[in-house]
């Protein structure tokens, strides 16, 4: 695919001499899927990055630099359509988390022919290393034939006013395991699954957000289908079961997914990161109650059905009970405060939006 440049390539200095790519900060997509063989277990999309990019030779996030004009998503997913060939249109943003940050001020290459870098950048080996200062990094040595390519020049300060370096994760789920095709920047694209992620060689940055709120937890959600279903002016009360059944196949067609849940930890403050409360849940399986003239209702999809014969909400705080006895987080959707406070104290509860976004 054609890659056009943009106005993000840079350097972000920080006062000690760190350094983090994107002059308007940088974004990656977390990605999952199903396994295809169980479910209940999320694969996560990770690039083995290439030798010659920054922390080379690790597994991280396909992502880089963003643009100016560029929201967070907008450059994850660009940057994983280059990097992967994978479509955003394929790709469900779900949330959205600043992992890391750093103050600092703006350097660049000026007269820098990536062309000719990226030639060069793709011959180093693990043991060569690049430096600024002219004799280093064999920069003026020829190209095949004999032709001398032109020395990288050196950094300079766009200037002296201070930005704010961010690092922001993309949390997103595909509908499946997607094929990938990587650029000169991979060394390899590979679906792990989540349990094995930090087992990999990752690349620092990564490593400490990972530990600090990108992992999920397996959850088993329960869904007040009738408080979901009347927070949307839809006309539903016109036709209860057919609007349930049209919510199920809504709902059913993001499954198997990542969920925001609040209470989680966040990130590491000492380390550059924002911390955050939510953390993630991995929803494989899940439970909709449904009561009154919804109970005709039909679905054959990936929701266990409860029909209440009675009140709906004593079905709820039945089931949930039961649930909260098994090995997972259990998370009710609903908006009811009446009925959350019915709950055993284990039970998360999320509102219609995390649901329906």
């Amino acid at each position: 695919m054609v890659v056009q440049e943009g106005d993000g390539n840079g350097w972000v200095v920080s006062d000690a001499g760190d350094r983090r790519w994107g002059r308007f900060g940088a974004a990656g997509l977390l990605l999952r899927a199903a396994d295809p063989t169980d479910p209940d277990v999320p694969l996560v999309l990770l690039q083995h990055r290439a030798v010659w990019t920054a922390s080379g030779d690790t597994w991280a996030l396909p992502g880089g630099a963003r643009d100016s004009h560029e929201e967070a998503a907008e450059a994850a997913l660009r940057e994983t359509e280059e990097e992967a060939e994978i479509r955003p249109a394929d790709v469900t943003v779900r949330a959205e988390r600043v992992t890391s940050s750093m103050p600092g001020t703006v350097w660049h290459r000026p007269g820098l022919d990536m062309r000719h870098v990226a030639r060069m950048m793709s011959r180093l080996r693990p043991d060569q290393r690049h430096t600024d200062e002219p004799g280093g990094a064999k920069s003026g040595e020829g190209e095949s034939g004999g032709e001398k390519a032109p020395r990288i020049p050196p950094l300079v300060q766009v200037s002296e006013d201070r930005v704010e370096w961010t690092y922001t994760t993309v949390v997103a789920d595909a509908p499946g395991v997607l094929d990938t095709v990587p650029n000169n920047e991979s060394l390899e694209l590979r679906w792990v699954p989540e349990s094995q992620v930090a087992e990999l060689p990752l690349m620092p940055a990564f490593a400490a957000a990972w530990d600090n709120g990108l992992r999920t937890e397996p959850v088993e959600l329960v869904v007040d289908v009738a408080n979901v279903l009347g927070s949307r002016p839809n006309g539903w009360w016109k036709d209860r079961a057919g609007a349930t059944t049209r919510l199920l196949e809504e709902l059913s067609a993001g499954m198997p997914r990542t969920l925001e849940l609040p209470g989680g930890k966040g990130g590491d403050s000492g380390s550059g990161a924002v911390s955050e409360s939510e953390s993630f849940g991995w929803v494989a399986r899940a439970h909709a109650v449904i009561e009154g003239k919804a109970r005709d209702a039909d679905h054959d999809g990936p929701f266990e059905i409860h029909r209440a014969s009675g009140s709906g909400d004593d079905e709820i705080v039945s089931l949930s009970t039961e649930l909260d006895r098994g090995p997972r987080r259990v998370v009710v959707v609903t908006a009811d405060r009446g009925l959350k406070a019915r709950l055993p104290g284990g039970v998360v509860v999320v509102g219609p939006r995390a649901l329906l976004g």
